[in-house]
């Protein structure tokens, strides 16, 4: 009687094992086909112009089972399988996952901890453990795997693929796509404020900045005009002057100041008179002979 409860439970397991592959497939195939039709939607085969390394690829064609496939959509086909993948992955690894026995259970409340228990001491031989192999394996009998079938979850996933389906179809029938593009994240970043920006100075290729550039430019285009008494007055700044602004209007000359050579000094030493001042008492004679000794040299 232990060998057919192994048998019923081991059954029941295998069936178990195709659906949970069967949800798996029909999740990633809907995964796969609206990420596909959401990025044909919003132009997402614009992102390989977006990445140098991609830019010599973009419109080559490859021939893939007797027709033609833009590098553009193998690249589309490629990403959205490989999160599909990813997202399928980590949804199932985080699933949880109940065994044949618990499903059974939960479906046939006359076997809820008598199956279990059974189960675990098919291995001992006694008259309490048999009788209770014997009424769980009949009562095993009217068991169905197709009630383990999760139809809610697979109706979803169908629905999910027809969807994504015929937004493809349209898309393909009518060329409609949405105006959004990957490539406008470019204009976004280049108008996103950073702080202290109004406070940079842009430095131009000659090593100046644009604000010198500016000043420069005001500078050496038309002089500026103003008006002393009702006649007008251009100035300008003369090349390599140096003196600022000067008027063009004729004026008295400036007087050239005459230059006043000082007298000449007599370069002999003096001795200072306060020098000694400091000295100590009985050193001042042999100090005041040194120098002078000096200065005569």
């Amino acid at each position: 009687m232990a060998l057919e409860l192994e048998k019923i439970i081991n059954k029941h397991e295998s069936v178990l094992k195709k659906y949970r592959g069967l949800y798996a497939f029909a999740d990633l195939l809907a995964t796969f086909l609206v990420l596909y039709a959401l990025f044909v939607l919003f132009n997402m085969r614009d992102i390989f112009l977006m990445f140098p390394a991609f830019e010599p690829y973009t419109g080559s064609k490859y021939s893939i089972l007797g027709s033609e496939i833009v590098f553009e959509t193998l690249g589309l086909i490629v990403l959205s399988f490989a999160l599909s993948l990813i997202l399928t992955a980590v949804r199932y690894y985080r699933a949880e996952k109940k065994d044949a026995i618990t499903l059974i259970e939960e479906k046939y409340p006359v076997l809820r901890e008598r199956m279990r228990t059974a189960y675990d001491n098919r291995d001992m031989d006694n008259i309490i453990v048999r009788d209770l192999i014997g009424s769980v394996v009949i009562d095993s009998k009217p068991v169905q795997s197709s009630a383990f079938l999760n139809r809610k979850k697979l109706a979803k996933d169908v629905l999910l693929t027809v969807f994504a389906v015929a937004v493809l179809a349209y898309v393909v029938h009518t060329g409609y796509q949405s105006t959004i593009s990957p490539t406008d994240l470019d204009e976004v970043i280049d108008n996103i404020p950073f702080p202290g920006g109004s406070d940079l100075v842009s430095l131009e290729e000659n090593g100046g900045t644009s604000g010198e550039q500016q000043s420069n430019e005001d500078l050496l285009g038309e002089p500026a005009v103003i008006i002393i008494e009702g006649t007008e007055v251009d100035l300008q700044i003369p090349p390599g002057a140096g003196e600022g602004f000067t008027s063009q209007e004729e004026g008295e000359e400036r007087s050239n100041e005459s230059f006043i050579q000082s007298d000449i000094y007599n370069p002999e030493a003096i001795a200072s008179q306060s020098y000694y001042e400091n000295l100590p008492e009985g050193y001042r004679s042999v100090i005041q002979t040194y120098f002078e000794q000096l200065a005569e040299e």
